[in-house]
């Protein structure tokens, strides 16, 4: 049986308490088919998950941007998959764009978070995609498929995975980050 359509928004670093209520209210009010067509989860910035995890509907599941590729520990700003598993936070998102680009994540480093947050009972939206000069040189596929296997390396289980085809040409320009103007941003 086919996985049911997976609908997600990445609210980036982005929003104050109000305008997270606002969006929160606005998606309560969504209509949307039901749970058993569609799963709708939203990625609010860290500080605003137990608001929107204890505000959202029911029926709408609540990720992280991000988590740490191992047990807690001296690990300053970073969050742990056990902080977020005892927050009641079903998803991560890992190996987004703007962290390989930005913070240097490599393939395997993404795939050994991937593990370790699966390990732990997380779902992972697990990202790959390529840059704008990888597309322009015609590497698109060779560089999706090395950040696929590099996760497939070390997952055996793909039930509680979805791959997210997040390409920085979205979000990225030759100089570097694009501006976001609002929240709810695709992954």
């Amino acid at each position: 049986m086919g996985r049911k359509f997976f609908v997600g928004g990445n609210w980036k670093c982005t929003g104050t308490t109000e305008e997270v209520k606002k969006i929160v209210s606005n998606l309560n009010d969504a209509q949307v088919p039901s749970f058993d067509v569609v799963e709708v989860v939203v990625s609010p910035p860290y500080v605003f998950l137990p608001l929107v995890k204890n505000s959202l509907r029911p029926d709408f599941h609540v990720a992280a941007q991000n988590c740490w590729v191992k047990k807690g520990g001296a690990f300053t700003g970073e969050v742990s998959a056990e902080m977020l598993v005892n927050l009641g936070i079903p998803w991560v998102i890992l190996g987004h764009s703007e962290r390989r680009s930005l913070l240097n994540e490599s393939n395997e480093f993404v795939g050994d978070k991937v593990a370790y947050a699966l390990s732990q009972g997380l779902k992972v939206i697990a990202c790959v995609g390529e840059t704008l000069e990888q597309r322009e040189a015609g590497s698109t596929m060779e560089v999706v498929a090395a950040q696929t296997k590099a996760i497939a390396a070390r997952v055996s289980n793909w039930a509680d995975v979805v791959l997210a085809y997040e390409p920085c040409v979205g979000y990225w320009n030759r100089e570097g980050c694009q501006s976001c103007t609002g929240t709810g941003g695709a992954f």
